[in-house]
């Protein structure tokens, strides 16, 4: 029997029957860039076009969904799956490679924008001045979220949160989504876990989560990651 906060060692396509019983609020999700390419052992399935396409279709439906991936591969496999999304947010980043930034297409719901705010550009301006004066004793004061952001940075190998995955999102980035995109106690489902950024994600942000991960390796980090989250918050640092 699956539950709400475990993650489940296997492949998403088997299990999502059972886990949408649970009622996921949001799918969120930063696949595996595997078409026509093999990281081995990890993820031996080397997959064509069609193949990715199939494997993501599992999720095509009425559940909000939000998918991080490069703009050509979001251009050419979501839209042929899930067709026009109700919103793109661009992530742009520092990088020493030529794709220097990701589209988080967002599918079944629109995002809230007010939910996270920005400095104010230009401090000097009186219309800027008038809603620092309205926002006055809020917890945060600033513009709403662009459709784009460039303040989070790639995980490199010299961050805090760097793990054995050779590609993991960072956790600011999904809490940034998943505040977007639902409410407190709601539940988050990650297809592809990785090294369980989706998890702590939620557990910062007070959401519940569900995942799958096919890989054991990568599975015994994400369990290993909460254990740890659990700890520090629990005040029994490692």
């Amino acid at each position: 029997m699956i539950n709400k906060n475990q993650i489940i060692l296997g492949k998403c396509e088997d299990h999502w029957s059972e886990i949408e019983k649970l009622k996921i609020d949001l799918i969120l999700t930063d696949p595996p860039y595997n078409i026509g390419f093999d990281y081995g052992v990890e993820y031996p399935d080397k997959l064509t076009g069609n193949d990715y396409q199939t494997l993501l279709s599992t999720f095509k439906g009425k559940v909000p969904l939000a998918i991080c991936l490069y703009p050509e591969e979001s251009i050419e496999h979501l839209g042929a799956i899930f067709g026009k999304p109700d919103k793109v947010l661009a992530w742009c980043y520092h990088s020493n490679i030529n794709r220097m930034f990701r589209l988080i297409s967002i599918y079944n719901k629109k995002p809230d924008m007010s939910k996270v705010k920005q400095p104010y550009k230009n401090l000097k301006d009186k219309r800027i001045q008038r809603q620092i004066q309205k926002q006055a004793g809020n917890k945060e004061i600033g513009a709403n979220l662009y459709d784009w952001f460039s303040d989070i940075q790639l995980v490199k190998n010299v961050s805090e949160e760097k793990t054995e995955h050779p590609c993991p999102v960072p956790v600011k980035l999904f809490s940034r989504i998943i505040t977007l995109l639902t409410e407190p106690g709601d539940t988050v489902y990650d297809p592809f876990m990785g090294s369980g950024t989706t998890a702590i994600a939620c557990l910062e942000t007070g959401r519940q989560y569900v995942g799958t991960e096919m890989s054991e390796k990568y599975f015994n980090i994400c369990q290993k990651r909460i254990k740890e989250w659990k700890a520090v918050q629990s005040g029994k640092i490692w």
